[in-house]
Formats: structure tokens, sequence, C-alpha cells
């Protein structure tokens, strides 16, 4: 009934990963830019949960502490931030 599952490959990761060619890794380079570019125009609290959660790797909790509210809170502004980068990336997208 349940499914066996691949033992992780991390070799075969990152062979996946270095086989992409110079194309998509400028791609992706520019697309990163565009996300920090976006998440640095976002309005607080959204643009300071977003950075400490992508970027300093800090659980909700931590982030609760560290702004006096709710760790639930921080969930819901970390969730409404990346929708908002979310939909900022589409428009720009379509423009």
């Amino acid at each position: 009934k349940r499914k066996r599952q691949e033992p992780y490959n991390e070799a075969l990761f990152e062979t996946k990963v270095t086989q992409l060619g110079p194309e998509t890794e400028l791609v992706n380079k520019e697309t990163m830019v565009k996300i920090h570019k976006t998440i640095h125009e976002l309005a607080d609290p959204y643009k300071e949960v977003v950075m400490l959660r992508t970027f300093g790797e800090l659980a909700f909790s931590d982030i609760a502490s560290v702004f006096g509210k709710s760790e639930s809170w921080a969930r819901v502004t970390y969730h409404r931030g990346k929708l908002k980068i979310k939909e900022a990336m589409e428009s720009e997208d379509n423009m």
C-alpha cells in the first residue's frame, strides 16, 4: 500500500543543476534581481517579514517576537507579502 521512496541522491541533484545551460542561469539571475527589487518595493511590515524569513531564515516565532506580535501574525504577513511579490512579478511580465 505504501510506495517506496527513493533515497535522496545528492550527486544526481548536483548533476541536474550543473547541466543547466548558461541561458538558463542568466534567466535565473535576472529573475532573482527582479524578485529582490520587488521585495524592496514592498511596504513595511511585509518587506521586513519576507526578508527576515527568506534571507535571515528566522522561524515565524522569532519574527513574531521581533515585532512584538503573534506567530500567526508573522505567518499571515509573510504569506501576504509573498502574494504581493507574485502579483507584482506577474503584472511586470504582462507589460
